[in-house]
């Protein structure tokens, strides 16, 4: 059975819509899918869509494995798909503000100009330790960033590791 992790699961309609699009391939039908999140609530949440996809879509041989450890959502993992938002909304709201404090009006603040570095700044540290656990529990898993801003991560992750890193955007 393949195993898939996700890496801030709770991040809900990237983990819902995910999840709906890899059921639809006939080699996953029998899979298991890790839901990793640090924030408990969100977790339960998520788990409930995902039993719902499961009961909706009749995919009897979906286990769904919900964790807050990623080293145990890791463990043995053929894919990885990361989804996280380091410091919540409240901090990315003001990866747009300061800036515009200043005079610069960004219409993205997740993905390029101040805001984008900055939470690339924030962002690099937690994406590198997770690419380290990979590297540890699964080395060779394929690892899918759906996290922004996704050029500079996957840049930091490329460099720092072998990892087979790269980024998608499901939008």
């Amino acid at each position: 059975m393949k195993k898939i992790a996700f890496i801030g699961a709770g991040s809900f309609e990237f983990t819902r819509n995910l999840i709906k699009d890899i059921m639809t391939f006939p080699s996953f039908q029998n899979i298991e899918i890790a839901l990793m999140d640090i924030d408990a609530d969100r977790l339960r949440s998520i788990t409930k869509a995902v039993e719902k996809i499961k009961e909706q879509g009749g995919y009897r041989n979906l286990h769904i494995k919900p964790t807050t450890d990623r080293v145990e959502a890791l463990k043995d993992a053929d894919g990885v798909l990361i989804t996280v938002l380091q410091g919540g909304v409240h901090v990315w709201r003001k990866d747009v503000e300061i800036p515009k404090q200043f005079g610069v009006d960004i219409n993205v603040g997740d993905t390029r100009g101040p805001s984008g570095i900055f939470r690339a700044l924030r962002t690099i540290p937690l994406m590198l330790d997770i690419a380290h656990d990979i590297e540890a529990h699964c080395p060779e898993a394929v690892v899918l960033n759906y996290t922004n801003p996704m050029a500079m991560l996957c840049n930091a992750v490329q460099k720092s590791t072998n990892l087979n890193f790269t980024g998608l955007c499901h939008s």
